[in-house]
């Protein structure tokens, strides 16, 4: 009886220990962990007449791979229960092996843990026992990736090179440009492009643009003279064909400048949009009294005076100019005795022809320094010393002289008036001395003076 007890607690323990090992998701594992060690076995009598033999002190190590548990030593076979019990106690003790370790990855699935010598949180991936990392191309979740492609460079496929989402939310997309539109974040976590702003205007004179900061358009006109195709040109912002007026200078239609036709032709171009002048030849008016110059940067003429420049300095000539025969220093000679009234200019033309007591007024022509003669009469200017003819401010008489007998014959000279000298056209008797002979001759003589 104690024989088939101890057999048949025996055979419980060892059903036990061989039993599979379930998962916590109720699957069986194939392999057992490792057995724990045997209890102590009790110890058989010692007497009786099929006294059984000691029991196993130990019960046996269970597998390190995960076999049955090893059972305690039994008593013998005759031995008392006791002996039997201690052998099932020690075989109890030992415990039930754990779940068998993977160490082989051939055709286990990818992500179920595994172990490798001298690694660390390792897992099958390709049938490989490796460490889990991020770029291992396995979405390991118990680490916390959100997704794996390898790390293969570009953050914006959905995954990034951390393992992570490209994004979750729209605002993550935001490139802070308005003008391509407002970018969202698709389901599969790709940001995706907005409809871009458009500004175009439709005028091949502006430069049209976006503003990044707000989506606003912006039209920049281009430059006067910048083509905008078909032969056209830009002009305030507007595409047209080149025309004299138009303010823009076209050299291929040989314009010189353009003004807008402004109708003044003196002001640099003409309104046939050539410049007003280019050298001083152009600029001549035809007029002696000025000088005609051009301005090559404005391309205006200027017309200066030059009346001044006809003045000689002598106050005997009027100085003058003529448009169409320049400088004239005319003498001053009113009345056309060939003096002026005027002082001459020493070393001028007229040095010697100035003077003129008196150049306008009634016999004005009769007086004048040049004159030699002597007058019975008065001239008869008003005003002027009588008988000053030759502007000398002193009366001169022809016969001034006194007769002197002494003198007659003697010299040649003695002639003269025998009593007094008469007046300016009085008549008096004239005492006259031979020479040679002292004779004398008396005759009546009218004064003449100058």
């Amino acid at each position: 009886m104690h024989r088939v007890l101890g057999i048949s607690l025996l055979a419980s323990v060892f059903a036990m220990a061989c039993a599979p090992r379930e998962r916590g998701d109720g699957s069986v594992d194939p392999v057992g962990g490792v057995g724990g060690t045997g209890g102590v076995g009790g110890t058989g009598a010692s007497t009786g007449p099929d006294a059984g033999g000691a029991g196993s002190n130990l019960g046996g190590a269970g597998s390190n791979l995960g076999g049955a548990a090893a059972t305690g030593g039994t008593g013998g076979v005759a031995g008392q229960m006791t002996g039997g019990a201690g052998g099932a106690a020690g075989a109890m003790t030992g415990g039930t092996g754990g779940a068998p370790v993977i160490v082989d990855c051939t055709g286990v699935d990818d992500g179920t843990e595994c172990e490798a010598p001298n690694l660390t949180d390792t897992i099958c991936v390709d049938q490989q026992c490796v460490e889990s990392i991020c770029g291992d191309g396995y979405t390991d979740t118990t680490r916390n990736e959100f997704c794996d492609d390898g790390k293969n460079g570009d953050d914006t496929d959905g995954c990034t090179d951390q393992c992570e989402a490209t994004c979750t939310q729209d605002a993550d997309c935001d490139d802070g440009n308005q003008c391509n539109g407002k970018e969202t974040c698709s389901a599969s976590k790709v940001c995706e492009a907005g409809s871009p702003v458009s500004c175009d205007d439709g005028n091949a004179c502006t430069t049209d643009s976006c503003v990044p900061a707000s989506g606003a358009c912006s039209h920049q006109g281009l430059d006067d003279g910048a083509s905008c195709g078909g032969g056209k040109l830009c002009l305030a912002e507007s595409c047209k064909t080149s025309t004299c007026g138009d303010r823009w200078v076209d050299a291929a239609k040989n314009e010189e400048c353009d003004d807008g036709r402004d109708g003044d032709d003196a002001d640099g171009c003409t309104d046939a949009c050539k410049f007003t002048c280019k050298t001083n030849t152009d600029c001549n008016d035809s007029n002696a009294c000025t000088n005609d110059v051009c301005n090559t940067s404005t391309h205006q003429c200027s017309h200066t005076d030059i009346s001044s420049s006809c003045n000689d300095g002598d106050d005997c000539t009027a100085d003058t100019c003529s448009p169409t025969s320049g400088c004239h220093n005319t003498f001053i000679d009113a009345d056309g005795d060939g003096y002026s009234p005027n002082v001459c200019k020493a070393g001028g033309p007229y040095a010697d022809q100035g003077g003129d007591c008196r150049d306008t007024g009634t016999n004005a022509g009769v007086v004048n320094p040049g004159v030699t003669g002597y007058f019975s009469i008065d001239h008869g200017v008003p005003g002027l010393l009588s008988y000053d003819y030759n502007c000398s401010t002193v009366v001169e008489k022809r016969y001034p002289s006194i007769f002197s007998p002494t003198q007659c014959g003697l010299t040649g000279g003695g002639s003269g008036w025998k009593t007094s000298t008469p007046a300016c056209g009085a008549v008096g008797t004239w005492h006259i001395c031979n020479p040679g002979i002292n004779e004398t001759q008396d005759a009546p003589r009218t004064q003449t003076c100058h």
